[in-house]
């Protein structure tokens, strides 16, 4: 792909310089002259310079990013993902691993996929429990998922207002841009709340680019934005709720985000258009 993408660019080029060499015989006007210098400029790379303005714009008047307070034994904590939007089952098998581990974390809540609030509660010596009654040779991945298995045996489901209030709720939502940004940029944003005191400890709002033309995402593929933030902190939830599950990791999802958008947006619209054409 990174020789295809140089030879149209190495095209552009001869068929720009062949172009500005035509005009320049044909018209004596300098500042038509010009003006086909920065139209060449322009057809490449406007969206670098229209997004750059942009981020700039916004990342100087939208909310910065605080954190009022850190815990490390956060205890209980209720995550509300309206970006994905919920945890599907191997989601929250996924969160249970990576965050569940009955000392730091005891209990976790977390909106599914299906409208529906989950909660699983684990106690400290669960995971060294379920590893000693294990007479297989396993690797450690299996142990794990033994363990996340072991919790979801006792899982609860509740409606968000009935279920028991945690000590923190952590809601993520995707910040909806005007239609001329949104072509540029994507944002969102993650609330933490101090349910115990009823106020917001911390609050960071990310703001990414797309691919530009001139560079697009070639070397991975299937990506919605460019994965560094203009502005806005990438890992920001375990900065304030420092959690430690039993593997160490942080994901959130099976499907990372980057790529679940590029299905939303981008794939699900080339889908839409096909069956408009079809229907029509």
């Amino acid at each position: 792909m990174g020789m295809i993408l140089g030879f149209f660019l190495i095209l552009y080029v001869v068929i720009a310089v062949i172009t500005y060499k035509v005009i320049k015989h044909f018209v004596k006007e300098k500042f038509i002259h010009r003006l086909v210098i920065v139209i060449i400029f322009l057809i490449p790379t406007y969206d670098i310079i229209i997004t750059n303005i942009l981020a700039g714009y916004y990342c100087l008047t939208t909310p910065s990013s605080y954190i009022n307070e850190k815990d490390e034994f956060p205890k209980s904590i209720y995550w509300e993902d309206n970006v994905y939007p919920g945890f599907s089952k191997e989601d929250r098998e996924l969160m249970i691993i990576n965050y569940l581990d009955g000392k730091h974390l005891q209990t976790m809540a977390l909106n599914g996929d299906d409208g529906k609030i989950y909660v699983y509660s684990a106690n400290e010596n669960d995971y060294e429990k379920i590893i000693q009654n294990s007479t297989e040779q396993k690797d450690i991945y299996k142990k794990y998922q033994e363990y996340a298995k072991y919790i979801m045996k006792n899982e609860k489901i509740y409606s968000k207002t009935s279920m028991s209030k945690m000590n923190y709720t952590v809601t993520f939502n995707e910040v909806q841009l005007p239609f001329l940004v949104s072509s540029f940029l994507y944002s969102d944003e993650i609330k933490i709340m101090d349910n115990k005191e009823n106020e917001e400890i911390a609050y960071n709002k990310r703001i990414l680019r797309f691919f530009y033309n001139i560079a697009p995402d070639i070397s991975v593929g299937d990506r919605y934005y460019e994965s560094t933030p203009m502005c806005g902190d990438l890992n920001f939830q375990q900065l304030v709720l420092q959690t430690k599950g039993i593997s160490g990791w942080s994901s959130l999802h099976k499907i990372d985000l980057n790529k679940k958008l590029f299905k939303k947006y981008i794939e699900g619209e080339k889908y839409r258009r096909r069956e408009i054409g079809v229907r029509s």
